[in-house]
């Protein structure tokens, strides 16, 4: 529905300077307040994190990257992911008009709700998704306990 003030000239100022208002905020929080609840950077990836009885799983998306370009470290149970987001190639002789893509160098680090088996961690990337297979330690792993 579109609404004309043109019709009222009383009010036409003030809605008009109301729809400003709106405007200059909505920009604001365009470029302020969305790369906030980003985890302030646009470049790090965003995580999934599954649990099962005898390991985690962390998905991590990385569109764009290649394996060569991505590290993962892991320390006590801090589960660090890095890498970087290279340029796509530009033909010779032309020039960007607009570039959206995040590029640059990227970490992310989760805490992990266990020890881990260091030895048995595996990692895939595919398609643009980072699958990290993280075995729990024996200690970390639910037990039955028999009633004597």
């Amino acid at each position: 529905m579109i609404v004309r003030f043109e019709k009222y000239p009383l009010v036409n100022n003030s809605y008009r300077s109301l729809f400003g208002l709106d405007r200059s905020f909505g920009n604001l929080f365009d470029s302020v307040a969305l790369p906030l609840f980003k985890g302030g950077s646009e470049l790090a990836p965003s995580l999934d994190v599954a649990e099962r009885d005898h390991e985690t799983v962390v998905l991590a998306e990385l569109p764009g990257v290649s394996k060569e370009d991505v590290t993962i470290s892991l320390e006590k149970e801090m589960l660090t992911i890095s890498g970087e987001r290279k340029p796509a190639g530009l033909p010779e002789g032309s020039r960007w008009i607009r570039a959206e893509s995040p590029r640059g160098k990227f970490t992310r680090s989760i805490r992990l709700p266990h020890p881990v088996k260091p030895e048995q961690i595996s990692a895939e990337l595919t398609n643009g998704i980072l699958r990290v297979v993280l075995p729990k330690a024996e200690e970390a792993r639910p037990r039955e306990i028999k009633i004597k």
